[in-house]
């Protein structure tokens, strides 16, 4: 963030100065209690877990430049010392202050949106782009209330575009940050089956993420997975020109084929734009990897980057945490793609298991989906089934797993356990596992099933302690 002074913050928050010097310089803005020091306002925010305000007297006392709270607790930190800002709600006022620095700024903005692969194709943008200078991007998956504004506030003179991305599970939800974020460009990478309990149905889930759509202006660019149901309807909301991307006859950017190793994704590429065309490879292995590689590709070649750099920086592309990604240990690959599951996204993963070479074993360790509603039940079933056509052993894991286990048994799959949870399902997993085999790790975040990778791992480096 460049420095600006307490007095700025009121304003843009729209809150009041209740204590404090309004000319104090004002460095970073910050939620994260840990990490708050000098030249810092702290926004005290309140969550599930946690409660900003819980640790507004210790970052006090670290010297910060001042803190942000709701004014019905101001209150209490009055007379300490520092710069107290009051608002109505933190959060908000979190937001509002983003998008007040967002327009001080007039970097080229890259929003990514859709139900499954912002994370990937937001770090693919970022690796590409960045052959041809600095890119500021949203960390890890910042892309709620909290980490678009977040991310916003890090902007500088010397940043020329910005990649973010944008994520929604209520109605709503995406059009308030992309009121934030301003964008230019637009990627929508599909329309799944995501948080189907406040969604709905893929109507409900197309009408959500085309808001992208008719956030961009007639000089902007909506970047299309064509393939995605509702794709016209979606286009037919912007106003900027449309480029479609996927692997079907209608696309301009199409995947024609493509290929799964263990080094990455193989894939070539039709397109009107002949420096373009041809064979690709990209450091992550699956199919729909292809699909978020084309995307960016897309971006990449209207920003007027080198085909050349470009195809190196997709080559040497590694993914993010915990997207397919690939660990190796005791002559076992694992593909840990548990940050987060939804019916189509854990399909996608499926399919890349069954497409990469074995020498051993096949192996499913799937947990629940979270937030799919009435659709919950159907989806894990048809999961099951989907794992009884490519794995030789699954394991299924959480509240759902009787379920995802029965599906797949009825679809006569002979090797299937079902745990309640993690410590239920290690002992099982650690005992079958063999050198050459292949493991697939995927489920909704809420499961937790990163524990599965790491103590796996940890078992077949022979690193455990018991």
């Amino acid at each position: 963030m460049e420095a600006r002074d307490m007095g700025w913050a009121v304003r843009a928050s729209g809150g009041e100065l209740r204590c404090g010097d309004p000319t104090t310089r004002v460095t970073g803005i910050t939620t994260d209690s840990r990490v708050a020091g000098p030249g810092d306002l702290f926004v005290a925010l309140r969550g599930d877990r946690f409660d900003g305000h819980d640790f507004v007297s210790e970052v006090m006392g670290r010297g910060v430049a001042g803190v942000m709270v709701a004014r019905a607790r101001a209150g209490e930190w009055d007379g300490l010392g520092g710069c107290v800002v009051a608002v109505d709600e933190t959060r908000g006022a979190m937001g509002r202050m983003a998008s007040v620095y967002r327009g001080e700024f007039a970097p080229q903005m890259v929003c990514v949106a859709g139900s499954n692969g912002k994370t990937t194709t937001k770090e693919l943008l970022a690796a590409i782009l960045g052959t041809c200078g600095p890119v500021l991007r949203s960390e890890a998956s910042f892309n709620n209330d909290v980490g678009v504004p977040l991310t916003l506030l890090r902007l500088g003179r010397e940043d020329r575009v910005a990649v973010l991305e944008a994520g929604t599970n209520h109605p709503g939800e995406l059009a308030v940050l992309l009121g934030m974020i301003r964008p230019r460009i637009g990627v929508l990478t599909g329309i799944g089956r995501e948080h189907l309990e406040h969604f709905v149905d893929l109507a409900g889930v197309a009408q959500e993420e085309g808001a992208l759509a008719e956030a961009l202006d007639a000089e902007g660019l909506l970047v299309l997975n064509g393939d995605a149901p509702f794709a016209e309807a979606i286009a037919a909301r912007s106003r900027a020109r449309v480029l479609r991307f996927g692997f079907g006859e209608g696309n301009s950017w199409r995947v024609v084929r493509h290929g799964s190793t263990w080094e990455g994704e193989e894939f070539e590429l039709a397109t009107p734009r002949v420096e373009w065309a041809g064979r690709w490879r990209g450091g992550v292995p699956g199919r729909h990897m292809a699909g978020n590689a084309a995307a960016a590709l897309v971006v990449a070649a209207e920003w007027g980057v080198d085909p050349g750099a470009a195809r190196q920086a997709l080559a040497e592309f590694r993914g993010a945490r915990r997207r397919m990604e690939v660990v190796e240990a005791g002559g076992v690959r694992i593909l840990d793609d548990c940050y987060n599951a939804n019916a189509d996204s854990m399909g996608a993963a499926l399919d890349t298991l069954g497409a990469l070479p074995c020498e051993g074993r096949r192996i499913a360790v799937l947990g629940d989906m979270a937030e799919l509603g009435e659709t919950s039940a159907a989806a894990h079933d048809e999961i099951g089934r989907r794992v009884a056509r490519v794995a030789d052993l699954f394991f299924a894991v959480g509240t759902r797993s009787g379920g995802t286990a029965g599906a797949a048994v009825a679809e006569g799959m002979k090797r299937v356990r079902a745990a309640s949870g993690v410590d239920e399902v290690m002992p099982w997993l650690k005992a079958e596992v063999r050198a050459g085999d292949v493991v697939l790790v995927k489920a909704s975040r809420s499961s937790r099933l990163e524990r599965v990778t790491a103590g796996l791992v940890s078992h077949l480096r022979g690193e455990e302690t018991n």
